[in-house]
């Protein structure tokens, strides 16, 4: 199965394409906030080592977060740019997922925890293990300080061993690809016209109780 997966999520981003044979070629790279120059030749770099067209793909999977607010942003309006010329179904995947993924661990019992900084002196972290061919949440996502986070996931794991990976991870391709093919499966493609990013944490803006008003007040 073709697909090209893209992840713009962190400073760390990634684009894989895979090949009928289940093996896949990647590109990785560190954004530095120019995913809406470059992401694009990434694509083609990633399609060129994979030998596979555009017009070949069958699917496209992309990282909706949690997330850096423009380069999610960037990463989606690509993917469903694609999604939409080329005529193919699109899965949106979550970070979280794909980095707990993406943590080596030497016992598949072990409990992995992904955890991302969410500003303000918080984070944001959740709890998985990684049976073979699926992914089970243990711990849905929390946001709030470092100790009161982790203390709510220790208690809920109990004495079952932890690996965490926090910021400066990169994204193991395969991992990537996994989680796509993973939601493919089981939860069918995303509505293009509906699906979107999901940050870190929610916007601080809001809209005034009272409406603003637009009457003129001649103050002469």
């Amino acid at each position: 199965m073709k697909l090209l997966c893209i992840d713009t999520a962190t400073e760390h981003g990634t684009v894989a394409v895979t090949r009928d044979d289940g093996s896949c070629a990647s590109v990785c790279w560190r954004s530095s906030g120019r995913n809406a120059e470059n992401l694009f030749g990434y694509i083609e770099s990633a399609l060129s080592e994979a030998d596979v067209s555009r017009e070949e793909l069958v699917g496209i999977g992309v990282v909706t977060g949690p997330g850096g607010f423009t380069s999610l942003r960037v990463g989606l309006a690509t993917a469903k740019g694609l999604a939409l010329g080329l005529d193919l179904p699109i899965v949106g995947v979550s970070s979280l997922r794909v980095i707990a993924r993406s943590i080596e661990v030497s016992d598949p019992d072990t409990v992995r925890v992904p955890i991302m900084k969410a500003y303000r002196g918080d984070v944001l972290a959740a709890a998985y293990t990684v049976p073979e061919g699926g992914l089970d949440e243990l711990v849905p996502p929390i946001l709030g300080s470092p100790a009161d986070v982790l203390e709510q996931i220790r208690r809920a794991v109990g004495d079952r061993p932890i690996s965490r990976s926090g910021e400066g991870y990169v994204i193991v391709p395969e991992a990537l690809v996994a989680e796509v093919l993973l939601v493919m499966r089981t939860e069918g493609p995303a509505d293009l016209a509906s699906l979107e990013p999901h940050y870190l944490r929610p916007s601080d803006a809001t809209l005034p109780e009272r409406p603003l008003s637009t009457k003129h007040v001649d103050r002469g």
